[in-house]
């Protein structure tokens, strides 16, 4: 095969958000899962070699973007992780250079895999300079790429109004981008301002795409500008062909007279009352040769007018046919002295006249130049500039002026007017009619398919179109083919839409595009690369190529294979067919027959489950594969569907496959079995007699087992019976571990390999005759811990084999020198399997856990005698991440609220006090601060971490033990009970350290000395000994000291539980453990440990857990009264009304204790509500009239107390003695 067709890389099926950028040189960028892909573009001679490459990212993308300064230098682009981290690749290289995190937050950090992100978490684009901007729902940062730095700024758009979907920058201006809205809004927003220039609304789904683009002038609008004489000339001698109806964007030709009646025009009135028909305008004909006004009518457009308007017109006409028109021609001279007498129409007209009045062609050529400016500035929802104003004023001024003017008799005679019009046009086609100002369009398409058109220079909408369909998608998109094509993907179709100005609506017309087709209906994502005809299409069917939108075909095919392809074989009737099991629920076909540099043919088949093994149909028509989830499936290789589906007893991996005849055997959770196909019903057959098996491999009669436990076991089938098997004839031990492939090789058909999770490459020659093998080579690995998962043979040289290791290696050995070292293939994953390419051995194809398939040529490296090849390395592994940037250009502005907040919150800081508030503050916010005074005793000062709570009563020199966290954190480490692995630590350590040794002493058989010795050995003597070892190992224990289970463990076994809860009780060292077996012991013992654990729990601090076991011991007072001594008092009223009765005067007690509490902390109005609550009116007035400040609220307040509870008789002050405010005069009432 020539190699100048192969392919490094096969790429990946895009992932499951539709993530795809062309590269302005026409290439492709995709994310599939966990990668990025990169196409080429198709090389012009058809010859060369596209480029392919694979790209490992080991974690889901959110968004991806190619950077405006692709190749200069370097090809850059961006994605955003799942892990909210934005990175800058290298396409060259492979490897990701720079990127920041920003958008990571603390908890993010710490537990990555916790966090499920979509799509819509973090946005993603470049800006037009070449920096990354990045917005999430509370920061907006801006990356430079250059300093690797990143400046972050709170978003000025509200996520509680604006919940992001999508977000495009600019690339023709660096400050502004577009986000669209899951409400359907699309905004245009300013970067360096930190605001929103536009807000566009019309969308009633949420937006799925957005797409820039600059639209300039229509190339007929352009000549005409660049020939003014054709429609400056008033004689209308010049004769024209009618024209067909102007392309888009087409402007109206300036007037040529100044007809009252050009301005008439019929079209937008279809319909109305009063206006000519369109079938009437159609058939008159009254313009002909000489028409004079704003359009020239051409073909059927012929327009009409009114008939009164039509007769005065016709008097006007002949009325200047009569007239002695005389055209005078106008020098240079004529028309430099001379200024308007009218001012003209236009602003810009004037200045420009005035700042270049000495220009050597004239005021005519300052004039027209201006004009044509203001024409290059229309935009939509714009009347056009005045021009006609201009011009007219341009030609009075030209006939008015020139007879008067004496230097008119001795002018040139080729000096005209015509020939200045045409030379200083020709001057300026250069200047104005070639920069004519383009419209910047941004389109942006829904969830309902109804994509509009915006133009962001003026903020006017300029287009919509109407989906008639009913059907909401997410994987809506919308893209720019040119100016005047617009490319949607909606229900995975392809659907071309064509722009056409609409001069009467001042808007885009959207219409189907009759020109582009497309039959596609599987289309998950496309990118269209600029200015080509042809675009990138990435279908359902793990396809991906290029479609001429002309032609409606597709070229360059290229198919994928997603990561992980756990099994790969050839067809044994055609080598260049291989089959490959993939993980994500396929089975791939690869036909390297067919492969081109245009095409990489390979077709995928959807299966039940992930793929782990394959096996071939003797006749090669069918395909059997084993699932990850237990089943067998045969698949028909020509018509490409699963034929049968057949279950093994176990939902578990299917590590290996075979099928001879009409059997297919497998191995499936340690158990071995068949499936014979001649049953209709298909129920798996179980062979008891093999045991512990991990692969099979059927040859002839021969069966070989690799078991779990590294043996190669030889069976032979029953001739009487075909479908038993004998039980094993020959058994090696050969690997430490289970064995993972039994391959044997097609030159020399008695040779086998054998490989499993071990270090060891076994080569073995099996001898049939005398049912036996031998050992011919053994390779190591270099590796310390080395495991092969996999291997093959050459399929021409039966002197090279190939093996696939866990730890990423793949190394070809070479049997006829065994002493020679591998070449090895080192990759940054596990490798799972691979083959020789058969038509070109000095390739090798190989797949692994983050490797699709890749095509490695070694035959440089055999012939330079290499020993190892670095196919690919881990891509994050020299990420320098970008530090904050000091300078922060885009400051945001902010308001006076915010500004106001962090005052607010800067004075908080600098004058926080010590959290010397109680605990029932916290709770119900009722309480106020506590104010000192004079005869208070100063407080001890307490740790902020341990002041939960803090006694505020009438002696607070009492010290009260309250809960604190940092108290409570700790002692609940000193109670809590570790769980170990085992309670019997000794004997474990004698196995895991000193078996050997205690194994050498058991083997002495010396009775005393291995009772002695032999701490294990107890285990299996008498019940008097196992209660001695138990009796070693609670010593052991007590003596390390340690808050474990094992002792609770192994009192119960000794029966000296009691004992063990009383050391416990005493030493206030009890736990809930301890408290859950005390009745094992009696009912009596168990409350006695209930009120020791309460005790204990009081003096810590933890009342609420004290009390908790007091109230299920029944001992509700002792519980209420530790609530109250605690100042619990909401808690102890609780409790107080539901266990003691209404007239218990603890109740009144803890009111009392609490009003008191309350008054002391100064919370008037709080102990004023308990006082109403409790029908005490005139306690509660009391408490109003402690504030000092006494505003109209309170006045109120008391009023309505002093009426409800009548306490007029008992107060002697008279309700209207209300003190003032502070800082007014207080009335009083005679």
């Amino acid at each position: 095969m020539n190699n100048s067709v192969m392919f490094n890389n096969v790429p990946t099926p895009p992932g499951m958000v539709s993530l795809a950028a062309a590269v302005p040189d026409g290439s492709l960028l995709y994310a599939g899962i966990r990668c990025i892909n990169f196409i080429s573009a198709p090389p012009a001679n058809g010859k060369e070699r596209p480029e392919v490459l694979t790209m490992s990212t080991r974690i889901n993308i959110l968004a991806l973007d190619v950077s405006p300064l692709w190749g200069k230098p370097g090809k850059h682009f961006a994605i955003v992780g799942d892990d909210l981290s934005v990175q800058v690749w290298d396409c060259d290289s492979g490897e990701a250079v720079t990127g920041h995190k920003a958008h990571q937050h603390q908890h993010e950090a710490r537990d990555v895999r916790g966090a499920h992100h979509t799509s819509s978490s973090l946005l993603m684009s470049y800006l037009a300079n070449g920096n990354i901007l990045s917005v999430d729902a509370s920061d907006l940062v801006i990356y430079c790429v250059a300093s690797n730095t990143y400046c972050r700024r709170p978003t000025f758009l509200a996520p509680r109004n604006h919940q992001l979907t999508m977000l495009r920058c600019s690339p023709y201006n660096d400050n502004l981008f577009a986000v669209g809205t899951a409400a359907g809004s699309v905004m245009v927003c300013d970067l360096r301002k930190m605001s929103i220039v536009y807000k566009f609304s019309g969308h009633k789904a949420a937006i799925c795409g957005l797409a820039w683009r600059e639209v300039n002038a229509c190339q007929e609008e352009i000549d005409e500008k660049a020939e003014p004489e054709k429609w400056r000339s008033r004689n209308g001698t010049e004769d024209e062909k009618p024209k067909p109806k102007p392309p888009p964007l087409v402007k109206s030709k300036a007037a040529d007279s100044d007809d009252l009646f050009d301005i008439y025009n019929f079209d937008h009135l279809d319909g109305e009352f009063g206006a000519p028909a369109a079938v009437r305008r159609k058939s008159s004909d009254v313009c002909g040769e000489e028409f004079v006004g704003l359009e020239k009518p051409s073909g059927a457009a012929v327009l009409d007018y009114v008939e009164a308007c039509e007769s005065m017109k016709a008097e006007l006409l002949a009325h200047r046919q009569e007239a002695d028109v005389q055209h005078v021609e106008v020098t240079l001279k004529d028309c430099e002295p001379t200024k308007p007498t009218d001012p003209p129409s236009d602003d810009s007209t004037i200045s420009n006249h005035q700042d270049n009045s000495e220009s050597t062609e004239g005021s005519l050529e300052v004039i027209q130049y201006s004009s044509s400016s203001d024409d290059a500035v229309i935009v939509d929802g714009e009347a056009a500039k005045p021009k006609r104003e201009v011009l007219h004023h341009i030609y009075h001024q030209a006939e008015v002026h020139a007879p008067e003017t004496p230097q008119a008799k001795i002018e040139p005679p080729n000096l005209n007017l015509k020939s200045i019009m045409s030379g200083s046009t020709d001057t300026l086609s250069s200047l104005s009619v070639s920069t004519p100002r383009p419209d910047t369009l941004l389109v942006s398409i829904d969830g309902n398919e109804v994509m509009m058109i915006w133009n962001t220079n003026t903020g006017g909408h300029s287009g919509k179109n109407y989906s008639k369909s009913k059907t909401a998608g997410k994987n809506n998109d919308v893209h720019w083919l040119n100016e005047r094509t617009i490319v949607s993907v909606s229900r995975n179709q392809l659907f071309f839409w064509t722009l056409e100005y609409d001069r009467k609506m001042l808007r885009y017309k959207i219409n189907r595009d009759k020109t582009c087709c497309s039959n596609l209906t599987d289309i998950a994502m496309i990118a269209c690369p600029p200015s080509q005809p042809e675009i990138w299409v990435c279908r359902n069917n793990r396809q991906i190529g290029r479609l001429n939108v002309k032609t409606g075909q597709v070229s360059s095919t290229y198919g994928t294979v997603a990561f992980g392809v756990r099994a790969m074989t050839e067809c044994p009737d055609d080598m260049n067919k291989i089959a490959l099991g993939c993980s994500d629920r396929r089975v791939a076909f690869f036909d390297i027959s067919k492969l081109s540099t245009s095409c990489l043919p390979i077709d995928s088949v959807y299966v039940s489950s992930n793929v782990y093994s394959l096996a071939w149909s003797p006749d090669c028509l069918e395909l059997a594969f084993g699932g990850f989830d237990g089943t067998v499936g045969i698949l028909d290789v020509e018509r490409m569907k699963v034929k049968t589906i057949l279950r093994t007893p176990h939902k578990k991996e299917i590590y290996s496959l075979a099928w001879q005849d009409d059997f297919i055997y497998f191995v499936v959770n340690r158990v071995f079995g068949f499936f014979d196909l001649r049953k209709s019903k298909g129920e798996p057959i179980i062979v008891t007699s093999i045991a512990r098996p991990s692969y099979l491999s059927v040859r002839g009669h021969f069966l070989f087992v690799g078991t779990e436990d590294g043996l190669l076991q030889l069976h032979e089938r029953n001739s009487e019976t075909y479908n038993t098997w004998s039980p094993f004839i020959r058994q090696s031990a050969l690997l430490a571990r289970y064995v993972t492939d039994i391959a044997w090789s097609p030159v020399d058909t008695n040779q086998f390999a054998v490989v499993g999770n071990d270090k060891l490459v076994l080569i073995m020659e099996f001898n049939p005759e005398d049912r036996s093998w031998k050992k011919v080579h053994t390779f190591t690995a270099t590796a310390e811990k080395a495991s092969v998962t996999s291997l093959k043979w050459s399929n021409n040289r039966k002197n090279q084999l190939l093996t696939f290791h866990i730890e990423g290696t793949v190394c070809l050995w070479n049997t006829d020198d065994p002493g020679k070292p591998p070449l090895v293939v080192t990759y940054h994953c596990p490798m799972w399997c691979g083959i020789f390419l058969p038509s070109d051995e000095n390739i090798i194809m190989c797949s692994g856990k983050s490797v699709s398939v890749e095509l490695v040529d070694i035959k440089n490296a055999l012939t330079g005698n290499q020993k190892t090849i670095c196919s690919k390395v881990d891509a994050l592994l020299n990420v320098k991440w970008a530090s904050k940037s000091l300078i922060q250009p885009f400051a945001p502005v902010l308001t006076a609220a915010e500004k106001k907040r962090q005052r607010r919150d800067k004075r908080k800081a600098a004058s926080k006090p010590q959290p010397e508030i109680a605990e029932e503050v916290k709770d119900a916010a009722i309480e106020a601060p506590k104010e000192q005074t004079e005869d208070s005793a100063p407080t001890k000062e307490v740790p902020v971490v341990e002041m939960a709570a803090l006694s505020l009563g009438s002696k607070p020199q009492k010290d009260v033990p309250q809960e604190c966290a940092k108290c409570k954190s700790n002692e609940a480490a000193e109670s809590a009970i570790f769980h170990s692995r085992t309670c019997l630590f000794l004997a474990t350590k004698e196995l895991n350290k000193s078996a050997l040794e205690k194994l050498a002493i058991v083997l002495t058989e010396d009775a005393v000395k291995i009772d002695k010795s032999v701490l294990l050995s107890k285990l299996f003597g008498t019940k008097m000994m196992a209660k001695d070892l138990i009796c070693r190992e609670l010593t052991n224990l007590k003596h390390s000291d340690t808050p474990d289970i094992a002792p609770l463990c192994l009192s119960i076994s000794s029966f000296k539980l009691r004992e063990e809860l009383l050391q416990h009780m005493h030493n206030h060292t009890l736990t809930e453990w301890h408290l859950s077996l005390a009745p094992a012991v009696s009912f009596s013992f168990w409350k006695e440990c209930c009120r020791s654990y309460a005790r204990q729990m009081k003096d810590k601090g933890y009342v609420l857990h004290a009390a908790t076991y007091l109230f299920g011991l029944g001992m509700h007072k002792e519980a209420i009264n530790m609530f109250l001594e605690n100042e619990y008092y909401k808690e102890a009223l609780a409790h107080a009304r539901v266990s003691l009765p209404a007239t218990d005067p603890l109740i009144k007690t803890i009111i009392n204790r609490w009003l008191d509490q309350l008054e002391t902390t100064g919370n008037f109005g709080a102990a004023a509500l308990i006082c109403v609550l409790d029908n005490e009116m005139l306690r509660g007035y009391l408490f109003l009239r402690k504030y000092r400040n006494r505003t109209a609220e309170i006045a109120e307040l008391m009023g309505q107390i002093r009426r409800i509870g009548q306490l007029e008789s008992v107060l002697d002050e008279p309700e209207a003695a209300v003190p003032a405010q502070n800082g007014e005069a207080a009335d009083h009432a005679e």
